[in-house]
């Protein structure tokens, strides 16, 4: 199992010195990718703090790609707010610029102003998801394409460079829905936030319909994490409540009592405790034989290196194990 780190693009912490030099950090500590978020018009959740910084994914994986030489560089995920043809394009080059360490993780969004303000119906995204998709696989694979879709239309395409190598594309989304269409049109999935009994759930369904396409399919989750030398300072302040909200939630299979009332409920999209704490939930993600897990911070990115640190010490031997 492979890890990651999302870095801290958005809000009030993000600056140059944490998303771009902290890249070299990460690369260095031992991680194996790092990934980016993805809005044009970001409206914070309330776990987050209410600046509405937001970095531009690509062009701070670009900026990250010139000063790191290992790590992957992952999108979770992109939302259909670029023309297809100019995204196939933004991809490959970075892939050119990266030496070939593109994922590309791509969903909906849950935003539909988003989609209204680059003048798509919000009902016609998974349409165009889609067909997104489906262009850059053409024109990165070959010459003088030519495509007639329902929102696309181009004739006699080439696009150079072409990427370095295959760019894996995972879908993303927590719903069975989201799973179907992972296997049926992606390399894999990668869901957000999803507690372990639905993420069984959707493993099970995930697995069993790759089994019938006879197709190797790509796992990864990105839960909250938040780690320190004591169990009581990494759990100190989390809601519970705040975090089991929202329409998110309505596609969670509920924990034995019904209800998310505790921080063991939300095991799967939550890491909290100490190191030891903290190894005990990736093992269980091991157990689900999971590719890769991304660390996502955002809950103290105020302590980003220090967590950083933790983890590469404590929870990244647990890994190799």
């Amino acid at each position: 199992m492979k890890s990651g780190v999302l870095l801290p693009h958005f809000g009030e912490y993000a600056s140059v010195g944490r998303v771009v030099d902290m890249s070299r950090e990460i690369e260095q500590l031992g991680f194996d990718s790092v990934w980016v978020r993805d809005h044009l018009l970001w409206k914070p959740h309330e776990l987050e703090s209410k600046d509405i910084t937001f970095l531009d994914p690509l062009l701070t994986l670009a900026a990250v790609s010139a000063v790191t030489e290992r790590v992957m560089l992952g999108t979770a995920v992109l939302i259909p707010v670029r023309w297809p043809l100019k995204l196939a394009q933004s991809l490959a080059t970075l892939s050119f610029l990266s030496g070939g360490r593109v994922i590309a993780g791509m969903g909906q969004g849950s935003n539909p102003t988003e989609i209204t303000a680059i003048g798509l119906d919000p009902g016609d995204r998974p349409s165009f998801l889609l067909e997104t998709i489906d262009v850059m696989r053409r024109v990165w694979r070959s010459d003088r394409v030519s495509f007639e879709g329902r929102f696309t239309r181009f004739a006699d395409v080439t696009l150079q460079p072409r990427p370095v190598s295959d760019i894996p594309i995972l879908m993303g989304g927590i719903g069975r829905l989201s799973v179907r269409r992972a296997v049926k049109y992606a390399d894999g999935w990668l869901p957000g936030r999803i507690p372990m009994a639905t993420l069984d759930d959707r493993l099970a369904l995930l697995r069993s319909l790759a089994g019938e396409a006879g197709k190797e399919m790509t796992t990864g989750i990105v839960p909250l994490v938040r780690i320190a030398e004591s169990s009581e300072e990494a759990r100190s302040g989390i809601d519970v409540a705040n975090l089991s909200s929202g329409w998110q939630g309505r596609n969670w299979v509920p924990p034995p009592g019904g209800a998310f009332r505790s921080i063991e409920d939300l095991s799967g999209m939550l890491m909290a405790g100490d190191p030891d704490e903290c190894v005990a939930e990736v093992g269980k993600l091991a157990q689900r034989n999971l590719d890769f897990v991304v660390f996502d911070l955002r809950l103290d990115f105020g302590a980003y290196r220090r967590q950083l640190e933790l983890i590469s010490r404590h929870v990244l031997p647990a890994f190799a194990g």
